[in-house]
């Protein structure tokens, strides 16, 4: 028989008991359904023809003259999409049209950088060339748009990108274009590799690496029989031949060596809370597999310690020339009105305009908007610009730096080359 002083405890603790049952019956549930609907989603990766970023100590990647980007699009072991080409080098190993030599003739030269949605081309394409186009026919005059742009770069190495090249280029102008992720993205160092008679491409957190696989990804999946050519054959043929099925094979062997492929039988982790930590705090809630994910991220501690942001914050600010930052909007956020910003990149954000003494240009502030095309990405394949999309954030870009183009012609500037391929070589090669 329970006493008196039993029950009442009993009448607290049962209760309880079973509140907490609930809650966690609830969330095993929950996580049988994430695990199921993870399971249920196509397996798909980017299949690329060439390594295309190199090393380079200083900015992180950078591009072998006249090559190219070709990528396919592979899922659930079959070719679904061909890109093309997304990008391609000059003759300076630069992302877009004009060169160096370009410069030395213009009238006014603008040194551009950013991310992919600045590097992505589409029909030869990029948005820094559709700038170049529009300004030179608005002015009537000689503009030359240097794209030094890189896919997966960040605010970080953007302005390091611009104070770096500063001296060689000289321009009269510099245009960081950045989308909201940008902002939280941390600095990164590419390399081709070959491991076990396999071309890797391969992107570490720090330039001396590359050998320690905390700290390294894979970019893409590479081979080199992997061409445009290749790509649109596949998309007719009847089954996958031996090259789709070797890097589907190879895909799965590195989820699962990386630790990142679904165990849908595992006690030790919940996919349900990695995957809410990541929504909310741009992070996975697993330490052991926050350097498994192939962008590195910041924290706003970590992006004001950065002694190479500081440094290239004084050197921009030194040269005496406009320093431009153009907000690029992602389709939801065009039709949101404003920047949709987490907690840490708003907070970069105003560092950012507090240090350049200057005001983020947003698509919703300018006074005048281009038209937003019905369809300005590459979805449901891609989420980057398609070639609408170049032309109207060109338009928009357009508009927010046609007032620095002043009408004073430019004079005669000597500028250095830029760095080719094979000028520096990664730690620990």
């Amino acid at each position: 028989m329970l006493n008196k002083c039993d029950r009442r405890w009993l009448y607290i603790v049962a209760p309880l008991l079973l509140v907490f049952m609930g809650i966690l019956v609830g969330f095993v549930l929950a996580e049988v359904g994430f695990r199921t609907y993870k399971l249920s989603k196509p397996s798909s990766f980017r299949l690329a023809a060439s390594a295309y970023g190199q090393f380079d100590e200083q900015f992180g990647q950078q591009f072998v003259p006249h090559s190219k980007n070709v990528l396919s699009q592979i899922t659930n072991g079959r070719v679904v999409w061909c890109y093309g080409i997304v990008a391609s080098a000059n003759a300076d190993g630069l992302g877009g049209r004009s060169t160096l030599t370009d410069a030395q003739d213009a009238d006014y030269v603008i040194l551009t950088t950013g991310d992919s949605f600045s590097h992505w081309k589409r029909s030869d394409l990029t948005v820094p060339d559709a700038v170049e186009s529009l300004l030179n026919t608005r002015t009537d005059r000689k503009i030359v748009n240097l794209n030094f742009a890189r896919g997966g770069y960040g605010i970080l190495q953007m302005l390091t990108m611009a104070a770096g090249m500063y001296p060689a280029v000289k321009p009269d102008l510099i245009v960081i274009q950045f989308i909201s992720d940008d902002l939280t993205r941390g600095r990164w160092w590419t390399r081709e590799s070959v491991i076990d008679s396999r071309k890797r491409a391969q992107r570490s957190s720090h330039p001396n690496g590359f050998e320690d696989p905390r700290l390294t990804s894979d970019e893409v999946i590479v081979d080199e029989q992997a061409t445009e050519e290749w790509c649109q054959r596949q998309l007719t043929e009847s089954s996958p031949d031996g090259v789709v099925k070797a890097a589907t094979n190879y895909y799965h062997t590195y989820l699962r060596a990386r630790g990142v492929a679904v165990e849908p039988f595992s006690f030790t982790k919940s996919y349900l809370i990695d995957a809410l930590w990541m929504k909310f705090f741009d992070r996975p809630f697993y330490t052991d597999s926050s350097v498994r994910f192939i962008q590195p991220r910041v924290t706003l501690e970590d992006f004001l310690t950065d002694q190479s942001y500081h440094e290239a914050i004084q050197k921009l600010k030194s040269f005496g020339v406009p320093i431009v930052l153009i907000h690029l909007p992602r389709k939801a956020e065009i039709l949101a009105g404003n920047p949709m910003l987490l907690q840490d990149e708003a907070r970069i954000w105003t560092y950012l305009e507090k240090d350049l003494d200057t005001r983020i240009v947003t698509f919703s502030t300018l006074p005048n908007v281009p038209v937003v095309p019905q369809t300005i990405d590459l979805e449901p394949h891609d989420g980057h610009p398609n070639l609408d999309g170049i032309m109207f954030y060109g338009e928009y870009v357009t508009m927010a730096i046609q007032r620095y183009v002043s009408a004073e012609t430019r004079p005669s500037l000597q500028r250095i080359p830029v760095r080719h391929s094979g000028s520096s070589q990664p730690g620990n090669p």
